[in-house]
């Protein structure tokens, strides 16, 4: 190269080289190359230079100068081969273009906008004379093309004008590789710079004791989108989002989490999806391992995130399950200290050790107290959907229906049952708050069974006790109506023992004696209705049921009132009694109760013996 140069063009090729490689700012480096390049270029009166944008797959200016209108130049893509920068790219060797004509035929190759731009950015006045078009190589391969133009008759390229140039293009590759290398050991320290702070400020919150929501609500804060924690279950468990996400979003990403969680093959993804005719970019991040799912950190994104908020955002994962792993830790040590006080607490057996246990459980001995059971069977004999994970979402949900309120209590699990114990000051209503407790159960079991449909869930609520001594008895009460629920027809699976009336008197006596009182009172009646399969027995039960009055039973059963006489008359003949006697209706009463509890436990075999 150096035998080709002029000692004039040696001196300019160093100026050049010292100029491009003084500065790593790339846009800086366009300009110079540029600006440097035209001036020791005599023939040139304008340049640009360009590079491959493997996104575009074009050339795209970077820098022009000399007569054009810059901005509007720099609105020119082009591909490889068109033009005379494109074929140049594509031939990875300098071209010139001697003449007008020559010229005019590397134009022609321009696409109808690139044209359009071109005759818009350079003055009607002004016609290309010459042009020489140089590739910038990097390791065999073109990353860019530097154009000279000349627009004067009397300034043609020489052949030492090729040469420099393409000493220049030399020492452009080394000047934007530099730039690059820099470029990018700029990025790192900046990702790292910023991820070191997000790591650092969200420790501080953890050390601080803020919890899961003051986290995202830092890191919502920090990159402006939509975020999303979504536990192992798919349960959405924290969000910060901006308001203008619609509830049919929030939704969506509720709804398919758990699908997105589960396919995650890496420590994050990235995609595309489209909610209300809107395209956003969706991130997932794992939260704990593989061998131990915490869930994702789901981001939900407008425009497209950086590598740098990529990288930060991996870090915060890296806090936030830290932080669950420290609440889990937590969680099961308190399950473990309260299901040990509970236990012991259930069992009557109070003592002094015990009543301080519960103020140092925060318990007020003197406060009022109702004991809830929840009780999980498999609907399929043989099949355990009792992992911990199930177990752990189930007492998640009874802690955010029954206690995320005003209520004061805690919940533990007991083996596959849940005990809640929730706490009242000693002047509210008894019966008010059981109904309000009632309605809590109902919401909760509503849930629970819609959220696993192959589980029996069954709800049993005690009666407010005045202080710790006599909890037990609450909770004596709610086993009680498990009982009942599980061993009895009852068409609802929520059962407060304050509305138990006679099936308490059920819950005192064994199947063995029920049956036989219903045979001494029914018998006769219930083996007639088995032969002749008559309605006398369901005309019985509506009968009692309207209070004995005959109008309304016939009404109910649509019948006339000589008919209802009839079956009446007939039913005081077929049990030896009298439909007026007061004592008798009572039993009567009494023993279709039962009945309508305990018919399918073995009745009309018993008839039949």
């Amino acid at each position: 190269m150096k035998d080709t140069l002029t000692h004039r063009q040696l001196k300019s090729l160093v100026h050049v080289s010292n100029v491009i490689n003084s500065n790593l700012d790339i846009d800086t480096i366009f300009d110079s190359i540029m600006n440097e390049t035209i001036s020791v270029v005599e023939a040139a009166g304008g340049g640009s230079i360009w590079i491959f944008d493997k996104k575009q797959n074009r050339l795209t200016a970077k820098s022009a100068k000399g007569l054009f209108y810059p901005n509007i130049f720099r609105e020119i893509k082009l591909v490889s081969g068109e033009s005379m920068t494109g074929m140049a790219f594509a031939e990875k060797k300098c071209l010139v273009f001697w003449n007008e004509a020559e010229i005019k035929q590397a134009l022609s190759t321009l696409t109808p906008s690139n044209k359009d731009f071109l005759e818009w950015s350079i003055p009607s006045n002004f016609h290309f004379t010459s042009v020489i078009s140089s590739p910038i190589l990097q390791k065999g391969k073109c990353i860019g093309v530097i154009t000279l133009d000349s627009f004067e008759q009397s300034l043609q390229f020489k052949q030492e004008d090729i040469h420099l140039l393409e000493a220049i293009c030399h020492q452009a590759a080394i000047a934007l590789e530099k730039s690059s290398l820099y470029y990018e050991k700029e990025k790192m320290v900046q990702k790292l710079s910023y991820s070191i702070e997000i790591h650092r400020n969200l420790a501080n919150l953890v050390v601080n004791g803020e919890g899961i929501q003051s986290i995202m609500n830092y890191i919502h804060k920090t990159i402006g989108q939509h975020l999303f924690f979504i536990d192992e279950m798919g349960e959405l468990r924290a969000s910060a989002c901006h308001s203008s996400l619609s509830l049919k979003m929030t939704e969506y990403i509720k709804q398919h989490s758990k699908q997105f969680i589960l396919t995650l093959e890496h420590s994050h993804s990235v995609s595309d999806i489209t909610l209300n005719e809107e395209t956003y970019q969706f991130i997932v991040f794992s939260l704990g391992s593989k061998l131990k799912s915490l869930g994702g950190l789901l981001i939900l994104s407008k425009q497209k995130m950086s590598e740098v908020d990529i990288a930060a955002l991996e870090h915060a994962c890296t806090v936030i399950s830290l932080k669950l792993v420290k609440e889990q830790a937590v969680f099961e040590t308190q399950q473990r200290l309260q299901g040990e006080f509970v236990t012991k607490l259930f069992s009557g057996k109070i003592d002094e050790a015990l009543i301080q246990k519960a103020k140092n459980l925060n318990f007020d001995p003197n406060r009022n107290y109702v004991a809830i059971l929840i009780n999980f069977e498999n609907k399929l004999d043989g099949q355990n959907f009792f992992d911990d994970h199930v177990l752990r979402n189930l007492l998640h949900m009874a802690n955010m229906t029954l206690l995320g309120r005003v209520f004061q209590g805690i919940a533990v699990r007991v083996e596959k049952q849940i005990v809640v114990l929730q706490s009242f000051h000693s002047g509210v209503s008894s019966s008010k708050t059981v109904a309000e407790m009632k309605e809590l159960a109902r919401n909760l079991h509503h849930g629970m069974e819609n959220k696993y449909a192959e589980i029996n869930v069954t709800i049993g609520i005690g009666r407010m006790k005045q202080g710790l001594t006599f909890v037990h008895e609450s909770f004596v009460e709610a086993t009680k109506c498990i009982k009942f629920l599980k061993n009895y027809r009852f068409d609802h699976r929520v059962l407060s023992y304050t509305d138990l009336g006679v099936q308490r008197f059920i819950l005192q006596n064994s199947t063995e004696d029920l049956i036989d009182f219903i045979q001494e009172v029914l018998g006769p009646l219930i083996e007639y209705e088995q032969s002749r399969k008559g309605e006398l027995l369901s005309t019985l039960i509506v009968y009692l049921e309207q209070n004995q009055n005959r109008k309304k039973t016939a009404e109910f059963l649509h019948i006339h009132s000589n008919t209802l006489s009839y079956r009446l008359k007939r039913i005081e003949e077929i049990l030896l009694t009298d439909l007026t006697d007061h004592q008798k209706l009572f039993n009567l009463h009494i023993a279709i109760n039962i009945y309508q509890y305990i018919k399918d436990k073995g009745i009309s075999q018993k008839n039949k013996c």
